[in-house]
């Protein structure tokens, strides 16, 4: 279907409503009304596959590191983080990892990183570090058993959790300070221009926005979790507070209020959420190894795709009101 024709039957619908997403009331009610048809546009579009096997992450084929995180003998490792249970774990050969454990007050929150990795794939990207899922035994991470470390080891002795790549270099971008984000949010408003020697940051920051919308992560701009790498690249690392289920209306605002910092866009990741169904959102995390305990639950899924309609109503309101051309800045 030609992109005018699939605008023409969405913006008939949801045009007087897109902008308008300040009571979460109304924005649910907006969604209910109109995602019948938006699953059936979407799901008309076609999909194209990752390719396996070219991917590469830091320079590395993302399939090898894949195989390293989930395999590789532990050779050392030491506890890191304080927000979770996470251990950095030396591993053998050229990729190390970090470790979140499945812990007692909230055992699956470490798929949430195996999620966040596999979104950033549906939608194109290469700047979430691989994560797989990896059992752990209690003696590779030397714990006693009277240990306070709040782990949850099975009857063996092991614990599931999510191996994430260890970026070996991270420094701190400094864009999630005040001043920095009223810089930036200029730059991505319609009517402003964007320096042209800040056309990669601002496209970095206007996709991290897209991709924390619809991981539902809402806390990302606390402090000091933007980081970027040795060649001054955002890393959209610490996922693991996404994907929060029930993923109630507040948490839908604060998110969409985060959202409406930007109002230009990647046009290829835009197409590739709108181009998310539930059957390419599951073939995807099926390939996490432990099927078992999935990436994302049923519920989780529906409050993704949930979520991505809300994006594809905020983005073609936009460009209802101002123009392929401005708000498609990449």
């Amino acid at each position: 279907m030609r992109r005018s024709a699939w605008l023409s039957v969405v913006l008939s619908t949801v045009v007087g409503a897109a902008i308008a997403y300040a009571q979460p009331g109304a924005q649910r009610a907006v969604l209910q009304a109109n995602t019948p048809r938006l699953q059936a546009q979407t799901a008309a579009l076609p999909v194209q596959p990752q390719p396996h096997g070219r991917r590469t992450f830091n320079g590395v084929n993302e399939d090898r590191m894949l195989e390293a995180l989930r395999t590789a003998r532990i050779e050392g490792r030491r506890a890191v983080g304080s927000t979770s249970v996470n251990f950095y774990l030396d591993l053998t050969g050229d990729v190390d990892a970090g470790w979140k454990a499945c812990y007692t007050d909230h055992c699956e929150r470490y798929r949430a990183e195996i999620a966040a990795f596999r979104l950033n794939r549906l939608l194109g990207l290469s700047r979430v570090p691989p994560a797989i899922s990896r059992t752990v035994s209690r003696s590779s991470l030397r714990l006693a058993r009277m240990t306070t470390i709040p782990i949850v080891f099975d009857r063996t002795d092991n614990a599931r959790g999510a191996a994430t790549y260890w970026v070996p270099v991270l420094r701190d971008s400094g864009i999630d300070r005040t001043r920095e984000i009223e810089r930036w949010t200029r730059w991505l408003r319609q009517g402003e221009a964007i320096p042209q020697d800040q056309s990669v940051r601002a496209e970095e920051i206007s996709t991290l926005l897209v991709f924390d919308f619809l991981t539902g992560n809402w806390d990302r701009w606390s402090g000091s979790n933007v980081p970027m790498d040795s060649t001054g690249h955002l890393i959209y690392r610490d996922n693991n507070g996404g994907f929060e289920e029930p993923f109630v209306d507040g948490l839908m605002h604060r998110s969409m209020q985060w959202l409406r910092h930007t109002q230009k866009f990647n046009r290829a990741v835009i197409d590739r959420a709108r181009a998310m169904t539930d059957a390419t959102v599951r073939a995807e995390m099926s390939l996490d190894p432990d099927h078992d305990h999935p990436p994302l639950t049923d519920a989780q899924i529906r409050s993704l795709l949930r979520r991505r309609d809300a994006l594809i109503t905020y983005v073609d309101g936009l460009v209802a009101r101002h123009g392929a051309r401005n708000v498609y800045a990449w």
